[in-house]
């Protein structure tokens, strides 16, 4: 799998908020139209519109326990869609591993996550496909999502 985006300028809505008692993921409000999963660090999701391959936002369980605390620097990121480039056709309702093994890190202060490589390379691509969820692609590979996250 494959991830390519493009620039867009939108006014984005929602927020990730992270449910405590069910160690989740849940984005506000959730696009109904995501009907792809891509499994990234452990059980946490980039749900994805089948139809499009756009990916929407990020959801699913992904247990605090397992979060490394780091003070990290967010990447600066441009707007835009991030498109996912599948190996064969989805169908709906799939879950599609892509790198389960990806750390996650947290900054308590920016109350910002990072799934993946927090060492952002002049070359990466950085964008922003949800309100505050950043992909971070390194020659069309997806090395890491940040996210700002509330916590309820």
């Amino acid at each position: 799998m494959r991830f390519s985006f493009y620039s867009e300028e939108k006014d984005y809505i929602g927020e990730l908020l992270y449910i405590r008692d069910e160690h989740s993921f849940l984005y506000k409000p959730y696009n109904t139209n995501a009907g792809v999963s891509i499994l990234i660090g452990g059980y946490t999701e980039l749900d994805t519109i089948l139809e499009t391959s756009e990916v929407t936002h990020v959801s699913g369980f992904c247990h605090k326990n397992t979060w490394i605390i780091k003070s990290i620097n967010v990447p600066n990121s441009k707007k835009g869609c991030l498109i996912a480039h599948f190996d064969k056709p989805p169908m709906k309702g799939t879950g599609i591993e892509y790198d389960r093994s990806l750390e996650t890190y947290y900054d308590e202060e920016k109350q910002y996550i990072c799934i993946g490589d927090y060492c952002i390379e002049d070359t990466d691509d950085c964008v922003e496909f949800a309100n505050n969820i950043i992909a971070v692609l390194r020659n069309g590979d997806l090395v890491a999502i940040w996210a700002k996250i509330k916590m309820v």
